[in-house]
């Protein structure tokens, strides 16, 4: 999802809502000393998240309902703007790759979106776009936190842990999600950095004659952004564990129309 389907800069939005959740939190008292929510309240959250990401989604919501927050990330989603766009974040999706989902849905491929952001908010922000809202819940991959359950009258009630489980849906971790929460591998897979690099691997286990791996570049600081590493480098990371028949995919070349609020080509 980040930097394939939706724009990850200058933050991925699943960070981005981590970062309001712990700020929002840092106020409570019986939170005051303890990281990240110090950090937050010094909004010094960047570091924490370089050390510790592993426990940067569980720590985020702990003691949250489930409910209130998905009510949450929908009002973000929503509500909130990009510091460059000033657009509603629901509104960042590549509008090719929207129109790449709906052609393969057409053509009858099973689709997954696989992300390393927090899987709730995968499931919200892309429930707000049509060509991805048409596939189940069970379609949407991401990094898992810790639940626990109440049982109450009214229902069970779910709450989030200061904890994720294993393995965060990043690099090999996308590998072995594949195969533990979807249990086949994919013949096509696009991803777009070195967190990719295990999903596009995934393929060549695939039971069918023929597979396809695609790393989209960004390289259109005009339209969206130019990444500062260097052209390619993914690829040729990804290679030693993909194959050599990657396929670089150019923003700037490839791409009549980055986001739907574009000027028509």
């Amino acid at each position: 999802m980040d930097g394939t389907l939706v724009c990850e800069r200058p933050s991925p939005v699943g960070m981005v809502f981590a970062e309001k959740l712990l700020k929002d939190l840092s106020g409570a008292s019986q939170l005051q000393g303890r990281e990240p929510y110090e950090a937050a309240r010094r909004d010094e959250l960047r570091q924490m998240r370089r050390e510790h990401f592993e426990l940067f989604f569980g720590l985020s919501g702990a003691g949250l309902g489930e409910n209130t927050v998905r009510r949450k990330v929908q009002t973000m989603v929503r509500e909130d703007r990009h510091p460059r766009f000033d657009r509603p974040y629901r509104e960042l999706f590549y509008r090719p790759m929207l129109q790449l989902v709906r052609y393969l849905v057409q053509n009858e491929f099973v689709v997954y979106v696989l992300s390393g952001s927090d899987q709730t908010l995968v499931r919200v922000l892309c429930a707000e776009q049509p060509a991805l809202a048409a596939l189940p819940p069970s379609r949407f991959v991401g990094t898992l936190v810790a639940l626990d359950v109440d049982y109450r009258p009214e229902g069970p009630v779910y709450y989030r842990l200061a904890r994720e489980l294993e393995p965060v849906n990043l690099r090999k971790g996308k590998a072995l999600n594949i195969l533990y929460r979807i249990g086949r591998n994919p013949i096509l897979a696009i991803g777009n950095s070195s967190g990719d690099c295990g999903m596009l691997a995934a393929t060549r286990a695939a039971e069918y004659p023929v597979t396809l791996r695609m790393l989209l570049n960004h390289d259109d600081a005009k339209r969206e952004y130019a990444y500062s590493r260097a052209s390619g480098s993914n690829t040729g990371f990804c290679r030693e564990q993909a194959g050599a028949d990657i396929l670089s995919i150019s923003m700037r070349d490839d791409f009549e129309q980055v986001f739907a609020f574009d000027s028509a080509p």
